[in-house]
């Protein structure tokens, strides 16, 4: 299952060593976790203080522990998106649909 994954932080406060600890550690276990393939692309935002991903896991269980165990998790506002691969669309809905549209 894949799902996109975006966090934002607030940046009106000035960051606290923790804060900035914890952001070092989740760009590490990213990158780890890129490597392996648990996380399919992602990045740092240009501008707003932020990060987002691809993540491939099993269930939303899964999801969930991705999340709860991020270093940073407590310092960001997250969206959680699910995704179907691009292939997927077209033989769920799009092939239908243009056939449906030529009869019409």
């Amino acid at each position: 299952m894949l799902f996109l994954v975006q966090g934002q932080i607030d940046a009106s406060n000035d960051p606290t060593p923790e804060f900035l600890q914890a952001s070092k550690d989740t760009l590490e276990l990213l990158t780890e976790w890129q490597k392996s393939g648990k996380v399919k692309a992602g990045g740092v935002f240009i501008g707003p203080m932020g990060v987002c991903f691809i993540v491939d896991v099993e269930s939303n269980e899964d999801l969930h522990m991705v999340l709860t165990t991020m270093p940073s998790f407590q310092y960001a506002d997250w969206e959680v998106m699910p995704l179907i691969p691009f292939h997927r669309d077209i033989e769920m809905s799009l092939d239908d649909a243009l056939e449906r549209s030529k009869k019409a």
